[in-house]
Parts: C-alpha cells; sequence; structure tokens
C-alpha cells in the first residue's frame, strides 16, 4: 500500500490536456536508436549541464572575491552589494527565460544559453574594474545559475512524471558533486594560472565540451518523438496516424496549446476542500495517482498542465517560492561568507575548508533520498523537515568552533540543501503539470533567485551593524519554523484543492 498523497498534487485534471494530433511526431535517430528510455539520455546530460553551472553559483564565484578585492581594489562590501544587485537584475529575466523555453524546447535554449555563459566566463576574465564585475556578475547569475540552471531542470521534468522526484533528486548530484570536487580544482587555477586566466579556461571548457554535447544531446518533451513521461510509449497507441516530420522541420514543442482556467475540470476526489483533505489522508493512492491520465489515454501526443495564472493564485506555489526565498538566501549568505563566519566563532581557514566535504557528500545523497521521498509522501511535509532543519543551523551556528561542530554543520547543511533541491525541482511540475512548466518555474526562479541576492547582503548589515553574524543569524532563526508550520498546516488543510476546483 502506498503511503498517502497530497490531495492537490493532483492540481491539473484530465481535461487540462489537449491533444496535439495536429503536430506531427518527430524521427530522432537517437531518441529511436537508445538502447534504454530517452529520458535517461535527458538526466545524465541535464546533470552534467546543471555541475556546469558551477561559475555561476555562489560556490564558485566565492573563489574569486579575495582575487576582485585585492587585484581590482574592491572592498568586501561592495563586492557584496555588487553581487546582490547583478543576481536581482539577472534574475529578471528569467520569467522571459521560462516562456522562450516552454516555446522553442530545452534543446534549442541549451544551446544559446551555454554559448552565452562561456562568454560571460570568458568577458569575466577581462573585467578591471567595479563595473566589470557587475556586468560579469549579472551575466555569469542570468546565463548559469538562473537560465542554464532553470533549463536542466525543465528538461527532466518534461521526460518524467511518476519517477519525477528520484529523477531530479539525479539532477542533483551534478551541482552537488560540482559543489565538492571542482572548487579545489578552481582554487589550484586561481593558484597557477591567476584569477582572469582560470575563468578564459571555464569559458573555454564550457564551450569546446559542455555546448557540443548538449545541442547533441537535449531533446524536447517525450510526445515530440512519440514516447510517453517514464516509458516508451509508441505514438501508433494513440489510435490516431500522425506525420513523421523531420527533426528540424516540426515545431519545437508539442500540445502547447494555450488552456485558460475555465478549462479545469474538478481536481480529483475534491469536491470540497474537507473532501479533498479527506483524500489527502487516505492510504492506497496509485503511485502514479497525480499522472495526467486522460493524456496517457490519449497517447503520447498530450502534455497536461493548468495555466501559470491560476498556479500563482494558490498559496502553495507562494509556500514553496517563499521557501525557496529564504533557503536560497540562507544558503548563499552562509557560502558567500563562509569563511569570515567560521573565523569570527575561531574557526581556521583549513577546517573551515574542511566543511565542504560533508557538505558536498549529504547534499548528493539527500538529493536522491528526497527525490525518491517526494514519489511516496506528500511535498509539504518534507518541506516542513527541511525548514526545520535550516532552523536549527541558524541557532547553532554561531557555537561552532570544534572540528566535529563543524563537519556537523557541513553535515546539516547538506542534508538541508539536498533536500531543499529536490523538493524545489520537482514541485512545480508535481502540482501544475508540465505544460507550461517553464513559465511557472522561470517566474518561481526569479523570485527566490532574489533571495540569493538578499542573502549575502542581509549577513553582510550584522556584521556591519550587530557586532558580527551570531546577532543576525539569531534574529533570522524563527523564520524557517514559522514557514515549516505553515508548510504541515497546508498538507493538513489540503490547501487549494477547493480553489484549483473553483478556478474553471
Amino acid at each position: 500500500m502506498t503511503p498517502p498523497k497530497d490531495s492537490s498534487s493532483r492540481s491539473f485534471s484530465k481535461s487540462s490536456s489537449k491533444s496535439s494530433s495536429g503536430n506531427p511526431v518527430v524521427s530522432s535517430f537517437l531518441v529511436r536508436r537508445s538502447p534504454v528510455y530517452y529520458g535517461w539520455v535527458v538526466l545524465a546530460m541535464s546533470t552534467l549541464g546543471m555541475a556546469a553551472t558551477l561559475p555561476g553559483q555562489t560556490a564558485g564565484v566565492s573563489l574569486f572575491i579575495d582575487s576582485f578585492i585585492e587585484d581590482v581594489g574592491l572592498s568586501r562590501s561592495l563586492v557584496s552589494w555588487l553581487y546582490t544587485g547583478a543576481t536581482v537584475l539577472g534574475s529578471l529575466a528569467l520569467p522571459l527565460m521560462g516562456r522562450l523555453v516552454d516555446r522553442w524546447g530545452p534543446r534549442r535554449m541549451a544551446t544559446l544559453a551555454v554559448g552565452l555563459f562561456a562568454l560571460s566566463c570568458a568577458g569575466m576574465g577581462q573585467a578591471g574594474g567595479w563595473i566589470g564585475v557587475f556586468v560579469g556578475f549579472v551575466c555569469l547569475r542570468c546565463f548559469g545559475q538562473g537560465t542554464l540552471g532553470l533549463i536542466n531542470n525543465h528538461a527532466v521534468n518534461l521526460w518524467f512524471e511518476q519517477r519525477r522526484g528520484l529523477a531530479v533528486g539525479i539532477l542533483g548530484l551534478g551541482m552537488a558533486g560540482a559543489t565538492a570536487l571542482f572548487p579545489p580544482l578552481i582554487e589550484e587555477g586561481i593558484q597557477a594560472y591567476g584569477w582572469q586566466r582560470t575563468y578564459l579556461i571555464m569559458g573555454g571548457i564550457l564551450a569546446g565540451a559542455v555546448l557540443p554535447l548538449g545541442a547533441l544531446l537535449y531533446r524536447d518533451a517525450p510526445e515530440r518523438y512519440g514516447l510517453s513521461p517514464d516509458r516508451e510509449n509508441a505514438a501508433s497507441e494513440t489510435g490516431a496516424s500522425e506525420t513523421e516530420a523531420s527533426e528540424t522541420g516540426a515545431p519545437e514543442t508539442s500540445g502547447q496549446e494555450e488552456s485558460g482556467p475555465e478549462e479545469l475540470g474538478p481536481e480529483t476526489g475534491a469536491a470540497s476542500e474537507d473532501e479533498g483533505k479527506a483524500q489527502a489522508e487516505t492510504p492506497g493512492e496509485t503511485q502514479g495517482g497525480r499522472r495526467d491520465t486522460q493524456g496517457e489515454s490519449q497517447g503520447a501526443s498530450a502534455v497536461g498542465g493548468i495555466e501559470p495564472g491560476v498556479a500563482y493564485r494558490t498559496r502553495t506555489f507562494w509556500l514553496f517560492t517563499g521557501a525557496g526565498v529564504y533557503a536560497a538566501g540562507l544558503g548563499t549568505g552562509l557560502l558567500f561568507h563562509h569563511f569570515s563566519i567560521l573565523e569570527e566563532a575561531g574557526v581556521g581557514r583549513d577546517l573551515a575548508a574542511e566543511f565542504f566535504i560533508p557538505l558536498g557528500a549529504l547534499t548528493a545523497a539527500l538529493n536522491v533520498g528526497t527525490g525518491w521521498l517526494v514519489d511516496r509522501y506528500p511535498p509539504r511535509l518534507l518541506l516542513a523537515a527541511e525548514l526545520v532543519l535550516y532552523g536549527a543551523l541558524t541557532g547553532l551556528l554561531p557555537w561552532a568552533d570544534t572540528t566535529a561542530e563543524v563537519w556537523a554543520y557541513g553535515s546539516v547543511f547538506g542534508v538541508a540543501q539536498g533536500m531543499h533541491q529536490a523538493l524545489l525541482g520537482s514541485v512545480y511540475a508535481y502540482y501544475f503539470g508540465r505544460l507550461h512548466h517553464g513559465t511557472i518555474r522561470g517566474l518561481a526562479n526569479t523570485v527566490f533567485i532574489g533571495g540569493t541576492a538578499i542573502g549575502p547582503a542581509l549577513l553582510a548589515v550584522g556584521l556591519d551593524f550587530l557586532g558580527g553574524f551570531a546577532a543576525i543569524l539569531w534574529i533570522l532563526t524563527p523564520v524557517p519554523f514559522l514557514l515549516g508550520a505553515a508548510a504541515f498546516a497546508g498538507w493538513a488543510a489540503g490547501w487549494d484543492a477547493a480553489t484549483l476546483q473553483r478556478a474553471r
């Protein structure tokens, strides 16, 4: 018997999927000849693509902060504010990027994003003043951490439904592995070649290796190739004859016509809010219960989902997005000021560097573990558990001054980060479907990437005005507990089941 699921995981109804028989099925040699379901190839490429975002992630940028301070002549506070402003500015493009991903598909967008990201790294190596550093930060955050990260997540969510949590958890291994392995290599490069040439080398690797692999292996929705998410499913199962077209001559997307809120049918088992809650607490729901069953019966030509406007009016959307803002902001701030925070606690740089060992290992493990749990348990319950860990983290960090405590800090941080990445990577498609996932996810990314901008500056305020990092960390401690209580309440009350029913 499968454990109970969140009732509003069925937030897109049968009638929300529309047949796209007008769009011909594309013939792809790689998809046809793949010895495994091609979604696993997309997942492998997306995992590599996620690792490739490291130069635009805080874990990568933080390695160059001292170089900007010493060689470019910037203060630490100025670098923090430049990074904050650049992150906000770069994130504003993500709703547009999300719409383009929905329209053009991951393959074209990944090729464009990796190319621009490579140029951004090369340009960053030429930065000679605060303006150059600021522009470089904007480009690195927009095309790397923002756009390429969005594309990788979207591609995986397109190809998986029943095993979406597990697939997104595996996707997180790319970033976790990059965080554990690449910073020491980048640090060696900075010491051996200087920070400017190291940026040029990273741009060359992106352009020479990641870009051609992405252009070859990324693919758009499985329905475009006559398949269904999670498994092989010939287009002939639809019972309708579909014309096979050349891969370049067919539309990039399949079945992505606009469907308004009025087309949403009643959520299964959600005739009322109480009934929706009751179903959420009823065991025995099939593991694939949240899938678009009509889309499956229509065959591989249907993609299910609800309108972005409906998703944006749900409490579920803002619960996860608000939690994403907090976790992204705190995580970015802690990494950005990592060595300074631990130095304040009396920890030397060598011991502080050991923190990344448990962080990387447990982030990777919890990415996969939480992904497996998302396929079986309500995401809102998992979110509540994650937020409790963040509360413990901020409350106890100022006392971490021994080797065991630093490793414990890295371990708790790794567990919380791994849970966060797996949950935020899958819940938007889990609740709102795949049809407009790029658009919905794009707005969510803009909001909680804004949190990554606020985090470093907010912690710097504690250093500048409160006498150190400890005071601001303790001020932030109640926030995750309150968000965790809201997540638990949302699960218990069956949030949005009736709201989505009325939205039609």
